[in-house]
């Protein structure tokens, strides 16, 4: 099974707020690059005058844009890319993700993949954190156009709630063993897009209620 790891990123403007980010990002590949030794999908959005890690056992495979695409459009940009790939699985992070965990914990969450072809599995209940899913669950399912970032979904509840109301059978979850990712975008004075000026109570509301439609 060829397994690849796909990260949406945006880097901001701002030259304090780039570097904190950027150097989440150094660390997250480099981890990557230790516990995985899986290829890397990046949406890389306003990447100019990037430096990236050397890396031991990774290839990296970079896709540009120059301007922001938004969470939803950088995840449906991802879908393309990897429904148009040679991989047959691809595992989701995003390039502030903290990860914790050997190479042994990594080695046991693969096997948990290659365990469940044609599947998806949920690592944390509605988040894309270590979440996976192959190639055919994904040319099933697409994004809505609508933006987190305007108040509008949280893509990644819909996507698992969507895919589990669908397609129960194909549902997995991961035993975490030691493997973790625990960044925490809801307190995140960097973050990208939350300035606390939505109530995600409601974007997760607008979230379910498009879910019990389908």
């Amino acid at each position: 099974m060829n397994i690849c790891i796909g990260i949406i990123s945006y880097l901001p403007d701002d030259s304090s707020d780039r570097n904190v980010r950027l150097s989440r990002l150094h660390s997250l590949l480099i981890k990557c690059d230790s516990i995985f030794r899986k290829d890397i999908v990046i949406i890389a959005q306003n990447w100019h005058d990037v430096t990236l890690p050397k890396l031991h056992h990774t290839n990296l495979i970079i896709y540009k844009y120059p301007n922001k695409l938004g969470i939803t459009g950088a995840r449906k940009k991802l879908r393309e890319k990897f429904l148009g790939s040679k991989y047959d699985y691809l595992i989701m992070l995003d390039d502030d993700a903290d990860v914790k965990g050997t190479e042994l914990d990594g080695l046991l969450y693969l096997q948990q993949i290659e365990a469940h072809p044609g599947m998806f599995g949920v690592f944390k209940e509605l988040l894309l954190k270590f979440f996976a899913i192959s190639k055919e669950m994904y040319s099933k399912i697409d994004f809505p156009d609508l933006e987190a970032e305007n108040g509008e979904i949280f893509e990644d509840m819909y996507l698992i709630m969507t895919l589990s109301k669908k397609y129960p059978d194909k549902k997995y979850v991961f035993k975490r063993n030691g493997l973790d990712d625990v960044s925490n975008s809801g307190s995140d004075r960097y973050s990208t897009w939350y300035r606390r000026q939505f109530n995600k109570r409601q974007i997760g509301d607008k979230t379910r209620a498009m879910v019990r439609e389908l």
